[in-house]
């Protein structure tokens, strides 16, 4: 009987226990699905208690993951921080839950945006996101996060420094060391003064290594998220930046092409691609895709974008007028503005206005202010790069250490722009983004407002070109005669040599594919006239070999105008690899119709014959002439010169009666000293009559307006610079003139 009893008392509590650990499991279950109700319903207090019971009865992940999910939804500090200690205890339960290592991530990201005290909680998202991927490759969430963090750092601290602050002194600097000394820390075997030294270097550490490895970072994050949504086009414009902002443009276009195959009505796509083309000097394609992002523009956007951030450039000439302009006066100066500055006519765009909409653009990409809603172009380092364009070093530093009684504090960032004639320096003393010219005291010496503003005199703007292709030189020479058709017209003949390269051409044609043009505008640089060639081959006969310098083919291009003051533009596009020579200035057509006595400007020529048809020589009626720009000769290249004679009067048997005295002047770098006349010189022609005259003999012509040429025997004369002047006295109306012109003997 008592056996039966034991063995029933046992039975019993084994019921017993089998029933409380059944009750227990259910319980904990029954408290997290009934929290989950209670969320359905938005009870969030009687859910945060019943998860909590959840977890009491038992530990469990899901009901941590809710927890944590209901505290981040209040936004204090505190909460946030009530939320880590439950998704921390989640992960720990659940390691390889993808969902917990993502929230734990997220949270980490807010805490430390929130807070400057969390500092380490963007390490820990980063951890989180890195677990995540390592659990789920394709987890494109995880990625754009890693990417995004890596790039903002990355953008961050590329080309910063640190800054060693001379108010951290040696006194603070020991200070710190004995500090650190007492709570375990040593530097074995140095002695204090290399201590002091190595502590100072603390403060100046090179980052470019650290940069460089989250550069690599954010590009492989970056590129894995494109692969699982290649349909985001933040990721495309993000990798494209921080290729950008690490001088590698060029390997960003793929990026964004691929985006615009994907949005074509992309505004900030097309606007991203045109920096990334201009940046990388393929010009051609940045205005295609500037233009299609003005088109994409709202009306406002496309003002401001095109007008408003040019009155910055305007300033300088119109003070405070450009404010009073209406909208068609702004417009009408800006476009006299911008074609004053066009380099090269021979493009169909303003390659000034690509480097402003650049600029522009740039600015409203890296350094507007949204918490302050201001868009870049407005801001202070907006104001300089739009004036004076991509500084060629850049670099900033960090915020500096200042130890301030039992701390540190951090002092602003500095960003410094270094032009090769000035430099330019913006503090970031509000730590929201906005840099501001730089304050003297701070990280710097100078006030960069003031200098600015100075600058204002001196330097208004600055401008140095991109082109599609190298920037090369060739000499040239601009040369004025009086239209032989129409008199109130005047030819202007540019001639010009294209290195060969001192190679001897066998061929009677050289192969130099280009185009060149030659513009004269206006005051208002409204263009009055122009002539544009398009030249495949240079005529070899041409050749003319200058000491020192080389073997040039000359060619020759013709504009006709009417008499005027104001802007010639000369330039070349070159075929090949789109290499440009461009030349501009102010400039005088020459009016040679007002019935008065005259000379053209004197040509200096290497070879004049009469009745040829030589390619890309000068031709003056039956006169065939070749050129030679480098105004270079030598007692192996012939000197010619070549001129001629407006508006003589004739005597009643329909002859001219003129004189002509030739003057040949050496020059030093003072100015002409001494003269030598004219037994040196050979005439070689006047007119159609081939006869020889005194040169300071009076004789006759039957023309009005006479064409002479004459050849210059400079042999035995020292080489240097001579200025040659040619002085005509008109017998019958007893009128003067004369023209000088400058060459090099050798």
């Amino acid at each position: 009987m008592k056996l039966f009893l034991i063995y029933s008392f046992l039975i019993f509590c084994l019921s017993v226990s089998l029933t409380s650990a059944q009750t227990k499991d259910t319980l904990s279950i029954y408290y997290y699905n009934k929290g989950l109700r209670a969320i359905s319903i938005n009870d969030l207090e009687t859910a945060k208690d019943l998860f909590k019971k959840s977890v009491r009865e038992e530990a469990n992940a899901p009901a941590e993951y809710e927890l944590a999910k209901i505290y981040m939804a209040d936004t204090s500090h505190s909460m946030w921080n009530i939320s880590r200690e439950h998704i921390k205890n989640a992960v720990k339960l659940d390691p390889n839950n993808v969902d917990y290592r993502i929230f734990y991530g997220k949270l980490s990201e807010a805490l430390f945006k929130m807070s400057k005290i969390e500092f380490n909680a963007e390490d820990d998202a980063i951890r989180q996101y890195e677990k995540a991927l390592e659990l789920d490759s394709s987890n494109v969430y995880a990625s754009i996060r890693l990417g995004e963090i890596k790039s903002k750092e990355f953008l961050e601290f590329n080309r910063s420094r640190k800054k060693y602050d001379d108010s951290f002194d040696k006194d603070s600097i020991t200070t710190f060391i004995r500090r650190l000394q007492s709570e375990g820390f040593r530097r074995l075997g140095r002695t204090k003064s290399q201590q002091l030294s190595e502590w100072r270097n603390l403060f100046e550490i090179d980052l470019d290594g650290f940069v460089q490895k989250d550069f690599n970072y954010a590009v492989k994050a970056l590129d894995n998220a494109i692969k699982y949504d290649s349909l985001n086009s933040e990721l495309y414009l993000k990798i494209s930046s921080i290729l950008e902002d690490r001088n590698l443009p060029e390997k960003g276009i793929p990026y964004l092409q691929r985006l615009e195959k994907f949005y074509p009505n992309s505004k900030e796509a097309h606007l991203n691609l045109g920096i990334l083309y201009y940046r990388s000097e393929m010009v051609d394609s940045a205005y295609v895709e500037y233009q299609r992002a003005l088109n994409l523009m709202s009306e406002s956007e496309r003002i401001d974008f095109t007008y408003n951030s040019v009155k910055i450039l305007l300033d300088p000439y119109l003070k405070d007028k450009v404010n009073d302009l209406t909208q068609d006066q702004l417009k009408n100066v800006i476009s006299s503005f911008w074609k004053s500055r066009d380099p090269l006519n021979l493009t169909q765009y303003n390659e000034r206005l690509l480097e402003h909409y650049t600029r522009v653009a740039y600015a409203n990409l890296r350094f507007s202010v949204p918490t302050l809603d201001k868009i870049g172009w407005k801001t202070d380092r907006g104001y300089a790069l739009i004036k004076y364009g991509f500084p060629p070093a850049r670099f900033r530093y960090r915020s500096e250490m200042r130890l301030k009684g039992t701390g540190f504090q951090g002092m602003a960032k500095t960003d410094v722009w270094v032009y090769g004639d000035k430099t330019f320096a913006f503090d970031e003393t509000s730590f929201n983004g906005n840099f501001q010219f730089g304050k003297p005291g701070r990280q710097h010496w100078d006030d960069t407002q003031e200098f600015i503003d100075d600058l204002q005199a001196t330097q208004p703007d600055d401008y140095v070109p991109v082109f599609n292709g190298p920037v090369f030189d060739v000499p040239y020479k601009a040369i004025q005669f009086k239209d032989i058709n129409k008199s109130n017209l005047t030819d202007v003949i540019v001639s010009y040599g294209i290195d060969v390269n001192n190679t001897q051409p066998g061929e009677s044609k050289y192969k130099y594919d280009h185009k060149t043009g030659v513009y004269f505008f206006d005051k208002y640089f409204n263009k009055i006239a122009d002539n544009i060639k398009t030249i495949e081959y240079l005529n070899t006969r041409n050749k003319i070999i200058i000491p020192d310098s080389g073997n040039f083919i000359v060619s020759s291009i013709e504009m006709k105008a009417q008499p005027d003051s104001g802007n010639m533009s000369f330039e070349i596009l070159r075929t090949a690899d789109k290499g440009v020579a461009a030349y501009h200035g102010k400039y005088e057509v020459k009016n040679y119709n007002n019935n008065s006595l005259s000379l053209s400007d004197i040509l200096l020529a290497s070879n004049i014959n009469r009745n040829s048809e030589e390619d890309g020589r000068i031709k003056r009626k039956d006169i065939s002439i070749l050129p030679n720009p480098t105004g270079i000769f030598s007692e192996d290249q012939d000197l010619y010169i070549y001129y001629e004679v407006y508006n003589l009067e004739k005597n009643v048997k329909g002859l001219t009666d003129f004189k002509q005295n030739i003057i040949l002047q050496r020059k030093d770098n003072k100015g002409i000293i001494g003269k030598v006349f004219s037994p040196i010189l050979k005439v070689v022609g006047i007119n159609s009559e081939e006869k020889q005259v005194s040169l300071t003999s009076d004789y006759q012509t039957k023309d009005k307006d006479s064409q002479i040429y004459l050849q210059l025997d400079m042999t035995g004369y020292e080489s240097g610079n001579y200025v040659l002047t040619i002085k005509i006295k008109d017998n019958i109306a007893g009128k003067e003139t004369e023209q000088s012109t400058e060459l090099t003997w050798k």
